[in-house]
């Protein structure tokens, strides 16, 4: 349609004639997204966006075609193109969220939800982007109240690396103290409480075994103490997400 429009009346190459050629392919990429046609539609998109580069609702429009053909990749990009003038272009936040949310990047969606909803907190699409978030968020991880690590099964290594720690002295390699440090501001202690609930005190479990000499000593292949690395970077970095969201 839109080629046989531009046949009839020209392809202007003024500026007048610049707008009419995108006003007619944009157009047509709406009524071809409305029958389900994303892939003609974005074809019209990508022509429209020939005679005016970067347009935010044509790529938005766009993104919102790749999102439906399942291209999260390409709905990012041109969201993220949607948002390179203006940061708070509201469309362009919800579209990025959108497909940081089918890319299952949860806490990255809330974050451009939460930024949205800010500028636009009359928008009900924004809230709505919050909850499914956060809920996604909670089913992939748990909340605080189901996930609790159980102190059962064999602990006699625990109790041997006990027996060590009295007798030898805990040495901190110098890897250790520069890994301490790039790990930026820790939360205070009340924070950690309030945030992590329930999982404060298997913190707690695994802050005291990491502290425990023999738990390095005696754990020649580290698999023990990797693993209790690992659970405490993952609730600090929990903890940390959180707290910017407050």
């Amino acid at each position: 349609i839109a080629t046989t429009l531009l046949t009839m009346y020209g392809e202007g190459e003024d500026e007048e004639g610049q707008v009419g050629s995108y006003a007619i392919y944009f157009a047509e990429g709406e009524s071809l997204a409305k029958q389900g046609e994303y892939k003609k539609a974005i074809e019209s998109f990508t022509k429209a966006l020939e005679f005016k580069t970067d347009d935010q609702p044509c790529l938005v429009a766009r993104s919102k075609c790749h999102l439906q053909l399942g291209n999260t990749k390409s709905a990012l990009e041109d969201a993220e193109g949607s948002l390179k003038e203006d940061t708070k272009y509201h469309r362009g936040l919800y579209q990025k969220a959108e497909a940081l949310y089918q890319m299952g990047d949860f806490e990255y969606a809330l974050v451009f939800y939460h930024r949205g909803n800010k500028i636009r907190p009359d928008l009900q699409e924004f809230k709505l982007g919050i909850q499914k978030a956060q809920e996604a968020i909670n089913n992939s991880i748990g909340t605080p109240e189901h996930c609790k690590l159980e102190k059962t099964g064999d602990l006699t290594f625990f109790k041997q690396q006990d027996i060590v720690s009295k007798k030898k002295p805990l040495k901190v390699s110098k890897t250790t103290r520069l890994q301490s440090k790039e790990k930026g501001p820790v939360a205070s202690e009340k924070t950690m409480k309030e945030l992590l609930g329930e999982l404060y005190a298997d913190r707690e479990y695994l802050e005291k075994l990491m502290k425990d000499p023999g738990l390095i000593i005696n754990n020649k292949d580290k698999t023990i103490y990797t693993l209790v690395e690992e659970g405490l970077s993952y609730l600090d970095s929990r903890t940390e997400f959180w707290r910017q969201q407050k």
